[in-house]
């Protein structure tokens, strides 16, 4: 992490950069996680008493992987980037990062385009399908096992509900159901 760069990868250095050397931390990743997740929380107002029950209630996420994420244990599932990162202002994106599921440099090729930009650059028409593969190629993605993870988890994404989440796991797994 040298130069902040531009735009919203700029203000997502700004803020993690010192939050990571705060916890003698260089690298992302679980650890970078919960140094960086855990102080937003508290300064977004989840603190104290109850502060567990409203994290719930704001992400869907279950009792169970919240405390888990408080007590460091466990990076929450994917699923719940999206409204953990709405607590904390931070996209899905940085969360993957931060959480070293993605590369830093997949912040500086990320852009938020509006509809009438969509076209400028050759989106019109775009399938999900197709903007899949064409967002594994500007990640780098090229090698089989990387690009099926990648591709895979945009899939399971496009099919799950918002509040799915946590519902398989909140009843201790595949072996505890049976």
């Amino acid at each position: 992490m040298t130069d902040t760069p531009p735009g919203r990868a700029g203000k997502f250095h700004a803020v993690v950069r010192p939050l990571l050397e705060e916890a003698g931390l260089h690298d992302f990743g679980p650890q970078a996680f919960f140094a960086v997740v855990l102080p937003l929380l508290q300064q977004a107002g989840y603190s104290g008493y109850g502060a567990q029950q409203r994290i719930v209630d704001a992400t869907g996420m279950s009792p169970g992987t919240v405390s888990r994420l408080i007590r460091r244990q466990t990076v929450p599932d994917i699923q719940a980037f999206v409204a953990l990162g709405e607590l904390i202002d931070m996209t899905p994106l940085e969360l993957l990062v931060l959480a070293g599921h993605f590369p830093a440099s997949a912040l500086e090729s990320h852009q938020t385009l509006s509809e009438n930009e969509q076209s400028q650059v050759g989106f019109e028409g775009l399938t999900p399908e197709e903007a899949a593969q064409r967002a594994a190629d500007a990640l780098g993605f090229h090698d089989e096992v990387r690009r099926s993870i990648f591709l895979g988890m945009i899939d399971t994404l496009k099919k799950s509900k918002p509040g799915d989440a946590d519902q398989t796991g909140s009843a201790g797994g595949a072996a505890a159901q049976m």
